[in-house]
């Protein structure tokens, strides 16, 4: 039985993910990350931008491996590998696809996934749920420090979570701006 050894893009926007329908093949009409086969002489990150740039005309920049996968179906044993994404360029264009959707974490059950992709649908729900914790522990330390800005300076310096460290600049950045702003009560 043949092998087939691919790899899968989790492009993530904001608190979203990117499905795609596909649009030949045995498994048309049913959603997947996008991707595609490794090619010889191909490490898995380079196949995977080549694959998203022909499938959606974009670039990607790779976060991190997400999981591998393997999944047998009737006629071949499929081996994935399947990356955290975001885009680097451009706009994606349905160039092999009928359809695409950024969903939201509460959203991944609503289409008709290929069944190997369902592993990945489950590890998504798991790390954005994740994801959402961190989000309100690092939301309930910001208000503690009352927007005192070196408070929020000692948090960020002594938290470790690469996540939480930038949800704690971002409030940081935030009010800084907000004290450059004068207001000209006269007008």
């Amino acid at each position: 039985m043949k092998t087939l050894n691919v790899v899968a893009a989790i492009i993530h926007k904001d608190d979203k993910i990117l499905a795609t329908k596909r649009g030949y093949g045995e498994f048309i009409n049913q959603w997947e990350f996008p991707g595609g086969k490794i090619e010889e002489n191909e490490t898995k990150e380079e196949a995977l931008k080549r694959e998203i740039k022909e499938e959606l005309n974009v670039e990607i920049d790779i976060q991190n491996f997400a999981l591998d996968l393997e999944y047998q179906y009737p006629t071949f044993y499929l081996k994935m590998s399947c990356f955290d994404c975001t885009i680097k360029s451009g706009t994606p264009k349905l160039l092999e696809h009928n359809d695409a959707r950024w969903l939201a974490k509460k959203e991944l059950d609503s289409v008709n996934w290929i069944p190997a992709d369902i592993a990945a649908v489950n590890y998504l729900k798991k790390t954005m749920a994740d994801m959402d914790e961190i989000m309100m522990r690092a939301h309930e330390k910001i208000q503690k420090c009352n927007n005192d800005l070196d408070k929020l300076n000692e948090l960020y310096e002594n938290t470790e979570d690469r996540f939480e460290r930038q949800l704690i600049y971002a409030e940081m950045r935030s009010i800084e701006i907000s004290n450059m702003i004068v207001i000209d009560k006269n007008d």
